[in-house]
């Protein structure tokens, strides 16, 4: 979900280029909701992808996600998360191609620290605590506990409220970034 947000940052870098934000601020629609539906198309992606791996892995290997409005918090949270990350790198970069780069290189960093390509449980102790410095690490633990242990919302609300702050954090930053960008 992460990376695949991370690449539709080059769109966001593809639409100042072309001018397409030039002419949407020159309409009459408000600011706000240009950067709305910028965001959401972020968000889109994000969860497209994320539907497309609970479905694909539940329907195919049978995989079990527990709770499902436990589950669905913590993939539509990591999906905000993703979101924000993604309009981050869209308005800090210059081009497609540097767009495209850092956010791999990004994604796959912090997916790397956060656990999602080795169980966190073999890092050793000072790489364990440096993963939940990521997102990933938070959603992989609330997505843990809900497939593994039967959690319920109430089980995993310390992982919820820690995606919350990174999307908030994130996307705050991102749109606020994008708002100076089209009002310049």
């Amino acid at each position: 979900m992460f990376l695949t947000s991370m690449t539709a940052a080059t769109q966001l870098i593809l639409t100042r280029q072309l001018g397409v934000s030039r002419r949407m601020v020159a309409s009459p629609v408000r600011i706000g909701t240009i950067l709305l539906g910028e965001t959401l198309g972020r968000f889109g992606v994000a969860m497209v992808q994320g539907l497309f791996i609970i479905l694909l892995s539940t329907l195919v290997f049978g995989v079990g996600w527990g709770d499902p409005l436990a589950a669905s918090l913590v993939v539509v949270l990591f999906a905000l998360v993703a979101t924000g990350a993604a309009m981050l790198v869209g308005v800090f970069s210059n081009n497609p191609d540097q767009a495209g780069a850092l956010g791999v290189m990004a994604g796959m960093l912090l997916g790397a620290l956060g656990g999602a390509m080795v169980p966190l449980e073999v890092f050793p102790e000072p790489a364990h605590t440096i993963a939940y410095l990521t997102p990933h690490a938070w959603a992989i633990q609330g997505l843990r506990e809900v497939a593994l242990r039967d959690g319920t919302v109430a089980d995993v609300l310390l992982e919820l409220a820690v995606l919350g702050v990174y999307a908030a954090a994130l996307m705050a930053l991102g749109t606020w970034r994008f708002r100076r960008i089209l009002t310049r």
